[in-house]
């Protein structure tokens, strides 16, 4: 099997015939080819070429009917001017909000906190910290916080630290924003850190922060303030 990497396609290109295949047909041979496959996968006919989409958790890749080529680029269809692959993308990363657990996060309110964004954040990740500065500017905002220690080993620790205090929303802001330790945690203090953990890698969250915005598109890294203020008008 033959694999191609970082190409964009044309729409001219994408829209050569090819010889009629079932979907079940490809993932037999997608199966063959690929042992590993995870039965999860799914596997979608694209308009493009007779292009087959693979889908498997929140990434994708393609191939051909008869899983000779494996494709994992992007698809730019010429004359829409789209970037046909960071469409779909956002689509498969789209988040339900009201599914996301929020008994499992604290809030920071600013303003009337009428718009409400959803941050993943670990306690020692340097753009959460920025971060967390461009939003406390920021008016009318609620920032639903899910704590997830994964940058360092330390994390884990910080961070039951932070859930465990009195009040761990300005735990959490007193460490964010000056360095202040909170109290060790009671060792009977129970926490959601390994669920959110889970959640993070259930939802394809590999980096922090990762903000998600209540239509489920989601923006990631340390973004200007002007940046978030778009996002959020733009949600409905």
């Amino acid at each position: 099997m033959r694999v191609l990497r970082g190409v964009a396609l044309s729409a001219a290109f994408l829209s050569l015939p090819v010889m009629a295949q079932t979907v079940a047909e490809t993932r037999a041979a997608l199966e063959k080819a690929m042992p590993g496959l995870p039965a999860s996968a799914k596997i979608i006919k694209t308009p493009y070429a007779g292009l087959y989409e693979v889908d498997v958790g929140t990434k994708i890749f393609y191939t051909d009917a008869k899983a000779t080529f494996l494709f994992a680029g992007e698809i730019f269809d010429t004359k829409t001017q789209t970037n046909v692959t960071k469409a779909r993308i956002d689509e498969l990363r789209r988040v339900n909000w009201k599914d996301l657990p929020f008994k499992d996060s604290f809030k920071l309110v600013f303003g009337n906190g009428k718009r409400q964004i959803a941050i993943f954040e670990d306690p020692y990740c340097p753009y959460c910290h920025k971060m967390e500065a461009t939003l406390e500017k920021m008016s009318n905002v609620t920032l639903h916080v899910f704590v997830v220690p994964i940058i360092r080993r330390e994390s884990m620790q910080q961070a039951r630290d932070i859930w465990c205090a009195p009040n761990r929303s300005k735990a959490w802001l007193d460490w964010m924003n000056n360095q202040v330790q909170p109290p060790k945690a009671a060792a009977n203090c129970v926490d959601p850190l390994k669920t959110n953990v889970e959640l993070a890698e259930k939802l394809g969250i590999s980096s922090t922060p990762t903000l998600i915005f209540m239509d489920g598109s989601r923006m990631e890294g340390a973004l200007p303030q002007e940046e978030v203020e778009k996002k959020l008008a733009a949600v409905k």
